[in-house]
């Protein structure tokens, strides 16, 4: 008697467990549309049908989720400080710039002088993340992507792993790699 009222408190705990995520999934999405209705109409004004637009919330969603960062243009993320995230349309090469040139990727090519690249995409593409400031960068990826070092001469970039244990690092300024494996890179510190 006392494990079978002990495997029905399990499964109310289950049910209700189940039924709270589901109800704070639909709220967080029905907040996210709402908040997302400036940068909707930002995404149309760069010439993105509807769902092109969708497809790119929904990869901003995913990545804000990982970084915890903020939503600041239809594919801009504030990382923290001035540190940003590029965000390219799903099936694009690059990130478009649909902030009229307000916000500009300095890792487009070619990549601004002083900055460190890293890019979701092998070759350059993809959605990219500069980093300027000397500091330790979040990398959401997890498949080959590419990173160029266009720092002040001779600075090396470190790539740690989940524990924050640096586990490599490049040759200094100028180097890249544009076939790079980031299944086991959680951060970048450029400096």
């Amino acid at each position: 008697m006392r494990s079978r009222l002990t495997k029905v408190r399990a499964m109310f705990a289950v049910a209700v467990a189940t039924l709270a995520l589901t109800f704070s999934a639909g709220v967080a999405s029905a907040g996210a549309e709402g908040a997302t209705s400036p940068y909707a109409s930002q995404a149309k004004q760069a010439g993105l049908t509807a769902s092109q637009t969708s497809a790119l919330q929904n990869e901003v969603d995913r990545y804000l989720t990982q970084t915890g960062g903020k939503q600041v243009a239809a594919n801009v993320i504030d990382l923290g400080g001035k540190n940003l995230m590029f965000v390219a349309v799903p099936g694009e090469a690059h990130p478009r710039d649909m902030t009229k040139g307000a916000l500009a990727d300095p890792c487009a090519s070619p990549v601004d002088y002083g900055y460190f690249c890293a890019y979701s995409g092998i070759n350059f593409t993809g959605s990219s993340i500069p980093m300027y400031s000397c500091a330790r960068y979040r990398i959401p990826w997890t498949a080959d992507g590419s990173w160029i070092n266009n720092q002040t001469t001779g600075t090396v970039a470190n790539f740690l792993d989940d524990s924050g244990v640096s586990r490599w690092h490049d040759g200094g300024a100028l180097s890249w790699d544009d076939d790079a494996p980031w299944y086991w890179v959680h951060w970048v510190k450029n400096c």
